[in-house]
This record gives structure tokens, sequence and C-alpha cells, in this order.
């Protein structure tokens, strides 16, 4: 059961990293939110945590933004150096 959860997490976050990088930074949010609400225990949490930092910074949002990040920093304290990383995962230099 918990493998099923983690599934379904991860695969929400996945949709909400998708909406950043299309620019689509609402349906961003609500993704990421909608898994921070209902799979509390799941490890995907950190990175949508990551996705709610990214999405409100891009739409200027700074008190929204400085509240997921003292979140995230609370939570996953090595998490900031995960925060400004950018590069494709193909993009090997």
């Amino acid at each position: 059961m918990k493998y099923l959860v983690n599934a379904l997490a991860s695969a929400e976050v996945n949709v909400a990293a998708y909406y950043l990088r299309r620019g689509a930074y609402v349906a961003a949010v609500n993704r990421a939110q909608f898994a921070l609400i209902n799979y509390r225990e799941a490890p995907a949490i950190e990175r949508a945590l990551i996705v709610l930092v990214k999405a409100y910074d891009e739409m200027g949002l700074a008190d929204l933004r400085d509240d997921a990040k003292r979140t995230l920093d609370t939570n996953f304290p090595e998490s900031s150096a995960k925060l400004h990383q950018s590069k494709a995962w193909w993009k090997l230099w």
C-alpha cells in the first residue's frame, strides 16, 4: 500500500514539475499543493516543496515563496542545493 501511495505522490509531483517547466505556474502550484495535502508521508514531498518555491518565485509572490522555502529548510535542510539545480540531466558539461 505504501508503494502505491508513494507512486501516486511521485506522479503528482512529476506533473507539477512538468507544468513548472512549461510556464504554467498556477497549475504547478495546484498539483504540488495537492501532493502536499494528500500524500503527507511520501518521499516526493521534498520535490513538491521545491516546485512550490520555484513557482511562487516565478509568479513574484515573495511571501508565499518565503513560507514554502522556510518549510523546505525546516523539514529538508540539505535540499537548498537542489533548489538551484536547473541543469538538464542529459547535459554532461
